[in-house]
């Protein structure tokens, strides 16, 4: 009987043994895969380049302390970059103006009458168009409002002249009033050329 106590005993023993070393083994496991993980993100930033976390270094950023310029400390000099860039654009806006007045269809309309013109072709030779290659038409040209009373110089082969045109509408829907449409010459003659049969002038 005591025989059989000792064996039940070392039975139970054994199998206590047994599921405490299968429990450590199942315990041990996860911290081995937590070692793993580990070492392969440390080996993927070592290979990326990244630092670790526990590695990086948080740095203050650097400010350089000095003064900043016065923008009120050269007045002149300020002043006169000021009536520099003033009159720059004035002459730029004056200069792209007028050149689009030498495209308008008001103008080139009036060059191709002229040089139809027997009065204008007596006078000035023929070829007549403008009698510099940057003219200047001075006046207003405004075919919205209906005001056009412009002059600008001419030439042909055998002499030179100006041009004056004063034309007004009082609406879109009608044609041109041409009031004054003439040609003086360089002697001081004034030739009406809206009197010239040989050409029908219309705006």
């Amino acid at each position: 009987m005591l025989q059989l106590i000792h064996g039940l005993r070392a039975r139970v023993a054994l199998r206590s043994s047994v599921i405490s070393g299968s429990l450590a083994q199942q315990t041990a496991r996860p911290s081995l895969l937590c070692l793993r993980n580990q070492s392969t993100q440390a080996a993927k930033h070592l290979n990326d380049g990244v630092p670790p976390l526990d590695t990086i270094v948080r740095t203050v950023p650097v400010s350089v302390e000095r003064e900043l310029p016065d923008p009120f400390k050269k007045k002149k000099q300020n002043r006169r970059y000021f009536w520099a860039y003033a009159v720059g654009t004035t002459i730029s806006c004056i200069i792209i103006f007028n050149y689009e007045k030498t495209r308008s269809p008001i103008v080139n309309s009036v060059l191709y009458c002229l040089r139809r013109s027997d009065h204008a072709k007596a006078a000035l030779g023929p070829n007549i168009g403008f009698a510099s290659l940057w003219p200047w038409i001075s006046g207003p040209l405004n075919t919205v409002k209906g005001n056009i009373d412009i002059t600008f110089s001419v030439k042909g082969d055998d002499g030179v002249g100006k041009l004056h045109l004063h034309a007004t509408r009082t609406s879109k829907l009608v044609p041109f009033d041409i009031h004054a449409w003439t040609l003086e010459t360089s002697d001081g003659k004034v030739i009406d050329l809206a009197k010239d049969v040989s050409v029908e002038f219309e705006l």
